[in-house]
């Protein structure tokens, strides 16, 4: 009763004073992508049909991925693009695996489903390994995926159409979680992509600044890689060979029916492990690698390319950045009834992600509506865990450089890579 009391008692200017945090940052997150979204339908960034026969190679490279490679080999089995297209070349990089990956390999290419096998004898890290499937790709479109993604029939379709335009160097695929009952963890996740992905991307993609093409599953022109030349050795390689294309001049585009699975962590662990690595190249990626982006002096000065930093780094990195300076200035200024405010807006974060989550569930996501339930755990944990990943990644990356200790990429690959 004090809080509702509390709240009640506040004037308009009041209100302002006390909610600035999420009437910075919060609100307008969620607004603009709403009214995006609504415009979209209609009017939309349409795509061309596809006038032109593509050659397509798929590439997927791993390490430790002889559980999940035949279930993956038999989606691309079951695309309905075979149909007018031919078969799909498909090449398999084993990236120094140490279980039966390179046999079952072998085994599916003596089936007559995979093209060529390709390994790397000691682990290279994915960049090397996609490189060296790109030496042997004979396609005029290369599709980069996961080996334990798995894909909708309709998914390659609808990724190639986008192509028709010439001007399109990348597009990205619509991803789902496909573990979505293993956890409470992943039910979260599942959300987080419906919100990110899903109705995220389709946003980016309308304004035309978005910033990454998701290694999991994703298709690209082989002219514009070989511009750029390939995947560089990187943490977040999939953003940085996507930042290189958009500075090369090439449109970027997210197809939202091109829909396929992927597993996601299943323990708290394992999720912080995955988001430290990610969130780890806000700083790599954005503000070291390209931060030339913000330079007007710049040849390959774009203003639609500032943007798109300005949205990863004002969304991701300020927006958390300045929560806990918030809440320091909360219980400085108002004392115990900082809780109450913070309480309110987490109950009002709460409103704005069922309207986004329904917004999603409604435009073209995998994820069921009977999620909805689980909203004020994926609030909460994105307001509390994920934030606190965030600004611990943010904290080491700009202190230790910890993404150049990454395991993710072996330390005898990541010691020949020019630190900026």
């Amino acid at each position: 009763m004090r809080a509702l009391s509390f709240l009640q008692s506040l004037d308009f200017w009041s209100i302002i004073s006390l909610f600035w945090y999420t009437i910075i940052f919060e609100i307008p997150r969620y607004t603009i992508g709403t009214v995006i979204i609504n415009a979209t339908r209609l009017w939309s960034r349409t795509r061309p049909p596809v006038k032109t026969k593509f050659n397509l190679s798929i590439i997927l490279a791993g390490h430790n991925e002889a559980k999940p490679l035949r279930t993956c080999i038999a989606a691309l089995g079951e695309q309905t693009i075979l149909a007018e297209l031919g078969p799909i070349e498909v090449i398999v990089v084993d990236d120094g695996s140490t279980d039966r990956m390179l046999d079952v390999a072998m085994d599916l290419q003596r089936e007559g489903k995979i093209d060529t096998v390709l390994r790397l004898e000691h682990r290279g890290g994915k960049s090397a390994a996609v490189n060296l499937g790109l030496s042997a790709c004979t396609g005029d479109i290369i599709v980069i995926s996961d080996i334990d993604t798995t894909f909708d029939r309709s998914a390659f379709a609808e990724l190639l159409s986008y192509f028709a335009d010439p001007r399109v160097g990348a597009v990205s695929g619509n991803l789902g979680v496909r573990n979505v009952n293993a956890s409470l963890i992943t039910r979260g996740q599942a959300i987080e992509y419906a919100i990110g992905i899903s109705l995220g991307r389709s946003i980016q993609d309308t304004l035309g600044i978005l910033s990454i093409v998701s290694g999991a599953f994703g298709a690209f022109r082989f002219a514009a890689l070989e511009q750029v030349g390939g995947q560089d050795v990187e943490v977040g390689e999939d953003a940085d060979l996507t930042m290189k294309l958009r500075r090369a001049g090439w449109h970027i585009r997210f197809a939202p029916d091109a829909h396929a699975l992927t597993d996601v962590p299943e323990t708290v662990s394992a999720l912080i492990a995955q988001r430290l690595r990610w969130d780890r190249g806000l700083i790599t990626i954005w503000l070291r690698k390209f931060r030339s982006v913000l330079d007007p002096r710049q040849s390959t000065f774009r203003l639609i390319d500032v943007v798109a930093l300005a949205d990863v780094i004002g969304f991701q990195v300020l927006l958390t950045l300045a929560f806990p300076v918030y809440c320091f200035w909360l219980f400085f200024y108002v004392g115990d009834l900082a809780g109450i405010i913070i309480n309110a807006t987490l109950i009002g974060l709460m409103v704005l992600n069922l309207l986004s989550f329904a917004a999603a569930a409604a435009f073209r996501t995998h994820s069921p509506f009977r999620l909805i339930i689980y909203l004020p755990l994926y609030t909460i944990l994105q307001l509390t865990l994920m934030r606190v990943i965030r600004i611990a990644a943010i904290a080491q990356e700009l202190i230790f450089r910890s993404s150049y200790r990454d395991t993710y990429v072996p330390a005898r690959v990541m010691s020949q890579v020019e630190i900026v």
